[in-house]
This record gives structure tokens, sequence and C-alpha cells, in this order.
């Protein structure tokens, strides 16, 4: 679907509207030295601040629909203050409700927060938010949706929920911290994963019929951040990066060797060039086992997991998500 000229155009905000801050709940986070952090900055003192806590990590995404709400009644601007799951969990509400926001970074790999150029200091991130919506300044941000979930990073099945889950159960157990993350990683990959065999309909643009196809693979993986997929060496980042395509990749079955050949060549930054590895760009991708189709399979997308129903349809979002982002510097004249 085409975005309409009304999709395009950013909605209005109240510079002077009340701040919607919410924030996650997670082992290890102080929330008491966050809250003052972002109270400090000078900006933030002169506004209404409205703090959304969950009481358990499940809440986010119904505090982030009732935050995303609040700011509609009172035209104030709702900022997520942490990783890509809690981005998710707003920019989903937002999105939905043609509401704009802010973003906090405060994740692990913040792959959305580098790919916007933000600001990883969290008082520098509220000040460059403030001084945006004083001057009215948006950015139209292309999301992508799996059977009508949101995610703004990426989106996957088979051995990456399962890498997923096994990496929250180490940051529980030794620390959220990115070497922790990449280790338990490494020794997901490096286990392997079942292989399945996948009946896919592919569209590669927008206005192209869906191609039929199947696949031998551990892994599907649908990318929407360029920054994550050149960091990869992943061809199609420049595709994505055009704001009109997804990047979609597969891990295919290999000989015993190929899951430490496959980490050390995404470490290198040339996954492209991997045996195991098949990617390619489309605007559309449907994907079910072959074969016995189970009733649920686990997706996860943004950091986050879901049990979701097959056919999994993966696609861009027909509107873009309005975020709150001071414009790019204006080149120096020489």
């Amino acid at each position: 679907m085409t975005p309409s000229s009304c999709d395009n155009q950013p909605p209005r905000l109240d510079p002077a509207g009340p701040i919607h801050l919410i924030v996650p709940l997670r082992p290890g986070a102080d929330l008491e030295q966050l809250r003052a952090r972002l109270t400090g900055v000078p900006a933030l003192q002169q506004r209404s601040v409205h703090w959304h806590v969950p009481g358990a990590r499940a809440d986010i995404v119904q505090l982030a629909a009732s935050a995303v709400d609040s700011a509609r009644r009172d035209g104030g601007l709702v900022v997520a203050a942490g990783g890509d799951g809690t981005i998710n969990a707003v920019a989903s509400a937002a999105w939905s409700r043609g509401v704009p926001m802010g973003v906090v970074p405060l994740g692990t790999f913040n792959y959305f927060a580098r790919e916007q150029a933000l600001s990883l200091e969290p008082a520098q991130a509220v000040q460059d938010i403030l001084l945006a919506l004083q001057a009215g300044q948006m950015r139209a941000v292309n999301v992508g949706l799996v059977n009508e979930r949101l995610f703004l990073v990426n989106a996957s099945l088979g051995l990456y929920p399962r890498l997923l889950d096994e990496r929250e159960r180490a940051s529980t157990r030794f620390g959220r911290t990115r070497l922790v993350a990449i280790a338990a990683s490494i020794w997901s990959i490096l286990r392997g994963g079942s292989v399945r065999r996948w009946r896919v309909a592919l569209r590669p643009d927008r206005d192209a019929p869906l191609q039929q196809q199947e696949h031998l693979a551990t892994t599907l993986f649908v990318g929407n951040n360029p920054l994550q997929l050149e960091r990869v060496g992943i061809d199609e980042a420049r595709a994505v990066a055009d704001g009109r395509h997804l990047a979609a990749v597969l891990l295919l079955p290999q000989a015993s060797e190929a899951p430490a050949r496959v980490v050390w060549n995404a470490v290198m930054g040339r996954l492209a060039q991997d045996d195991a590895v098949a990617s390619l760009a489309c605007t559309e991708l449907v994907a079910e086992p072959a074969g016995r189709r189970p009733r649920r399979m686990k997706v996860a997308f943004d950091g986050e997991r879901e049990w979701m129903a097959p056919p999994i349809r993966f696609r861009l979002g027909e509107k873009p998500l309005w975020l709150v982002v001071p414009a790019p510097a204006e080149p120096a004249s020489s």
C-alpha cells in the first residue's frame, strides 16, 4: 500500500505540552538514578513531566498504550527511555495512533538510536528532544510489520528467537552488558538450530507479484535497520536505507564447522560472502513451514518474543512513525 499524502504529513504538537516519559522495569536498572539524571536537564525542569513505570516487565505494552493515549489527549509528547524493546512498545502505540514520539536510548546495542543519529547520553538526548519539539522538527521513520506487530530493527523465526531467550537468561544471571549479550549470542549460534523447510512468498518490489519459493533454513531474519545489516556485511543494507525495502536473510544448513565460520564472518562484516547465508531485498515476505504446520511459532521482533500463528507475514508499514529529533546540521560552507 502506498502511503497517502495525509500519512506523510507530520502531526501537530504543542511545544509547551507535557512530557510523558516511559521507562522499562529490568534487572539492574536504577530508576531513581535515571530520574535524577533526566530531571537535572534544565529545560526539562520547566516542563510538566509524567513518569510511566510498569509494575512488571510484561506491563510495558499496556503502559505504553496508556501513555500515548494521555499524550494525545493533553497535546504532550511521549518519550521512550529504554532499549529496543521499550522503544518498540512505545513506537507500536504511537504509530497506530498517529502520535509522534521521542527516544532516550538506554539499551545494550541501541541500533535504532544509532541509525537515527540520536545521542547515547541520556541528558543530551532529552535536551535534543526538547529543542526539536520547540522548533517543530520531526523525522518520518519507516516501520516493518510482522503479522501486524511493528518492528523497527528486525523480526525473525527459527534460531534467532532462541538466541534472544538464551541472551536474556545470561543477562539476568551475569548482568545486562554488551559483552554478556555478545557471548551468549555466539554460544547460541555455535550450538546450531533445527533445519526446517520453509514455503516462502516474496514480493521484491511494491508493485511486483508474489514469487513462490522454498528454502531449507535454520533461521529466517528480516531486517529494517541499515546499520545493523551493514555491520554484519549484508549487501541489502543499501536497499533498506532507501526506505522502500526490507532485507530477508536466511541461515542455510551447512557442515558442522559452518556456525563458527558464520560467527567469524559476521564479526568481520562479510556475512554476504558466507555460503551458509542467503539474502535478498523485498517489500513483503510470507513464510510458513512446508508440510505439517504448527499451530504457533515463536517470532522475535526488536528483542521481544511472541507466539504467532503461521503463515507469518513480514511487510513494510503503509505509513511512517514520526520521531521528534533535531534536523541534521547544515554542512559548513567553504
